[in-house]
């Protein structure tokens, strides 16, 4: 009777695994540097695309090639609660065709990989190191990356990777009498008071820092940050503005700083791709080519112009001291050493929109590069100076009472970039590497 009752067992064991079924994501990427790509997806996203009606047994979650070899992943446990939820994170390297497979199979145990990073932690600071890292990434105190100890500098080589700048109306009312009243701030992250940081996680695609930083200064705006160092050198950042409460917002910018110009003050360049927008060349009634051709900073690659210029110049702005400002966001700009050979980049994630109406475009989001920082965001001080020159005259009022942003509870801006810092033989090296880096990041497409 017993081995009876064995055999029975064994046969709806194996009767279940016959019958178990998977969905399949498929995905595809255009892979071009032989630099590994990340990808990303929040549980919650997965759970829009299984169907209602398929049991998903979400711990046999599997990433593989099209022939079935298993690419190894990571779920980050970004909330913290200690178990597989939809706002935690599955990430791995693409392949040129790969495929996310989930199982109905309830017998099958989440698979675990091993850390490629080493983490360590001193003095409420954490230093990773390891994979493909040419130095030091270090997490300081408020949860951002810097590259350090690179060379034996003393100096970072590239800092405060997705800080933010946020200027605006400190207790505005405007919302009850129409009054944004005459107390002006601007801050940092560096002004947040820091409500947690923690590790979320540490496997074969990198290490995942979570930060929940509150204003001291705009009541009820959270800044929460998502740092994944990356096991192949570049370090991903997604920040993500949260608003509690009501505000009235000027500036609201995503920002990397001091791109090797801590390290190398007299051969740092700027380097980007020619802008599709630029205020400064508009006013001018010319062409952002011939704005920075008049300043001696277009260089060819490919025979494709760039933008390069020494990056501690100011460069002669029109108006105002950014270097440039209300210039449209690209694909990536970068620093890059002439003495060390070394390049700073930041990557947009996705491709930037740049709107065709000048008011929109203003209003939107745009690059400034200003006292060594890479900014990109919402900038909303309307210069006099537009009314200086006829083809910007009277376009946008500069009375902030009409260009301010106004965000409300449950309002939340999401920036999202990767970050690196890597070494090449020339500045048209590096700029070749980005063209294709951005291409190949923005290439990953979802078939299924």
């Amino acid at each position: 009777m017993k081995g009876k009752f064995i055999f029975t067992l064994l046969f709806v064991l194996l009767l279940g695994l016959c019958f178990a079924e998977t969905f399949e994501i498929q995905l595809s990427a255009e892979p071009v540097t032989g630099k590994a790509i990340p990808y990303g997806l929040f549980m919650y996203d997965l759970l829009e695309i299984v169907p209602e009606d398929f049991d998903a047994n979400w711990d046999s979650i599997a990433v593989q090639d099209m022939d079935g070899n298993i690419i190894q992943h990571q779920i980050d446990d970004l909330d913290g609660d200690g178990k597989l939820s939809a706002h935690d994170q599955i990430s791995f390297f693409m392949e040129e065709q790969c495929k996310i497979v989930i199982s109905d199979d309830w017998s099958i145990y989440p698979t675990q990989y091993e850390p490629v990073l080493t983490v360590e932690s001193l003095d409420g600071e954490y230093f990773v190191s390891g994979g493909e890292l040419i130095c030091d990434v270090k997490i300081d105190n408020h949860g951002f990356a810097n590259y350090v100890n690179y060379k034996n500098f003393e100096e970072a080589a590239y800092n405060e990777l997705g800080i933010i700048r946020i200027a605006g109306w400190k207790g505005s009312t405007f919302w009850a009498d129409g009054n944004l009243g005459n107390k002006h701030e601007e801050k940092t992250s560096y002004n947040f008071k820091v409500n947690s940081l923690k590790i979320a996680g540490n496997g074969p695609v990198g290490v995942t820092f979570v930060t929940d930083l509150e204003s001291q200064t705009f009541v009820g705006v959270h800044q929460i940050v998502i740092t994944m160092v990356l096991v192949n050198g570049e370090t991903f950042v997604e920040t993500n503005v949260v608003f509690d409460t009501y505000a009235d917002l000027m500036k609201l910018q995503m920002m990397s700083t001091k791109a090797l110009t801590n390290i190398d003050t007299e051969t740092t360049k700027h380097i980007m791709p020619l802008p599709r927008r630029l205020v400064f060349a508009e006013q001018l009634n010319i062409t952002p080519f011939d704005y920075w051709y008049e300043r001696d900073a277009i260089e060819y690659v490919n025979g494709k112009p760039y933008v390069v210029f020494d990056a501690l110049d100011s460069m002669k702005p029109l108006w105002w001291g950014a270097t440039y400002i209300f210039s449209s966001a690209e694909a990536w700009r970068a620093n890059y050493s002439d003495t060390l050979n070394a390049c700073a980049y930041a990557l947009s994630v996705g491709k930037p929109l740049v709107y065709s109406d000048f008011y929109d475009f203003v209003m939107g989001n745009t690059w400034v590069y200003e006292s060594r920082e890479f900014r990109d965001g919402l900038f909303r001080w309307m210069p006099g100076e537009f009314n200086a020159f006829e083809a910007t005259q009277g376009i946008v009022t500069t009375d902030a009472v009409d260009t301010v942003e106004h965000f409300f509870p449950g309002d939340n801006v999401v920036f999202r970039r990767i970050y690196g810092f890597n070494e090449f033989e020339s500045k048209a090296d590096a700029i070749e590497y980005l063209e294709k880096r951005a291409i190949e990041i923005d290439s990953v497409v979802m078939v299924k």
